[in-house]
């Protein structure tokens, strides 16, 4: 695990009331526009078996030939003709890793595909060396990965380190958009937001909090509560969101800084307890759970989940991946499975993802240059 204390700390003295008001000004539009997770492994490649649903299509597939209304003009027809690889930048056992799962399970059902998904999870570096990897890999629509709203945070801090950022993607779609969750182990004495943040006041540095980034959206997330009030925490980044819930869990951390996607499987067990989440309106997975603005910090956490290739990938290749996934994000087998899940589903169009990552990449340029958080 890695310890912060070098990115993000310090924030509240660096900057004077008239700094401060302007960056926190930024972070909303940031926050408000995003909509990011987690042991160092070489590769970790695990393909998605596929049903026996499905069988009917893949007889055409074995022709080579392909009568789908979803395949755009210019797409080979034998397209996919090996496995698809999906670069993940973290652990196995988030909500999206699952998700991507059954969509491209659904996918191969619905199109006859003769290959599937294999998951490459490239853990390490908070994401960063997954990232890099996509950005340099052929653009052939073999390599496609994931790529959320929060890789857009290190990408403009540590431009100068990392090969990935806003226009090293051609983006597919977003699968999903996630509030951000702070919580506690079920058992902690801390019963609310206030609780958390008086206790990191009063015991400055004693507070550990676990995230999977200390320089993405987390990190931000817990700057901004420590710039408005004083707090001093100890983030802590890991590789998974299942190392930081064993970890508080196992009482190891006082806290986590997650998304809501995260916790439900552990809320449901009676394990954590979340504090507060981080969008305008309380989560309808957590209906009696208070906002961070309602529970009286001006902090917002939404992430998007985005989907992305390297930058070149030919247009109708892309355009047909952003078709099959949408078309089998709407199939009712999904949509049951999404619901049971309870998948915070928002799916939009490379197009559409492409535009708002746009808006948020340029809010955060404009947010380094008043105020640098490096």
């Amino acid at each position: 695990m890695i310890k912060l204390k070098n990115n993000l700390k310090g924030w509240g003295s660096m900057f004077n009331k008239k700094v401060l008001i302007i960056t926190a000004l930024l972070l909303v539009i940031f926050m408000v526009l995003v909509a990011c997770s987690s042991q160092q492994t070489d590769t970790g490649t695990e393909p998605v078996e596929s049903t026996e649903e499905g069988k009917a299509n893949e007889e055409v597939a074995e022709e080579g030939k392909s009568t789908s209304s979803l395949r755009p003009e210019g797409v080979p027809e034998d397209f996919p003709n090996k496995e698809i690889t999906y670069i993940y930048p973290f652990g196995p056992g988030s909500i999206q890793d699952a998700y991507i799962r059954i969509l491209f399970e659904k996918a191969k059902e619905m199109e006859g595909w003769k290959h599937g998904l294999v998951i490459n999870y490239m853990e390490g570096a908070s994401g960063k060396i997954a990232w890099n990897a996509l950005a340099n890999a052929q653009p052939d629509g073999y390599t496609i990965g994931f790529t959320p709203s929060a890789m857009l945070v290190p990408s403009v801090a540590e431009a100068d380190e990392v090969d990935f950022g806003y226009d090293k993607y051609d983006y597919v779609f977003n699968m999903m958009s996630d509030p951000g969750a702070i919580g506690v182990a079920i058992d902690s004495e801390y019963e609310t937001l206030q609780d958390l943040v008086e206790a990191a006041k009063q015991n400055p540095g004693k507070i550990t909090v676990g995230v999977t980034s200390t320089v993405g959206q987390e990190g931000l997330t817990m700057a901004m509560l420590e710039m408005e009030t004083g707090a001093d925490f100890n983030v802590v980044a890991f590789e998974s969101e299942a190392e930081i819930m064993a970890g508080v869990i196992g009482g190891h951390l006082d806290a986590f800084c997650l998304n809501v996607g995260d916790t439900m499987t552990f809320v449901e067990n009676n394990q954590i307890k979340v504090l507060a989440t981080g969008d305008d309106e309380r989560s309808q997975f957590l209906p009696d759970v208070p906002t961070y603005k309602e529970s009286g910090y001006n902090v917002r956490q939404v992430n998007m989940r985005a989907v992305g290739g390297p930058k070149g990938m030919p247009e109708p290749i892309r355009q047909y991946l952003e078709n099959v996934l949408i078309a089998a994000s709407q199939h009712p087998d999904v949509i049951k499975q999404v619901e049971e899940l309870k998948i915070p589903v928002d799916t939009l169009t490379g197009e559409e993802v492409k535009e708002r990552f746009g808006e948020i990449y340029q809010s955060l340029l404009d947010l380094w240059e008043v105020s640098p958080w490096q």
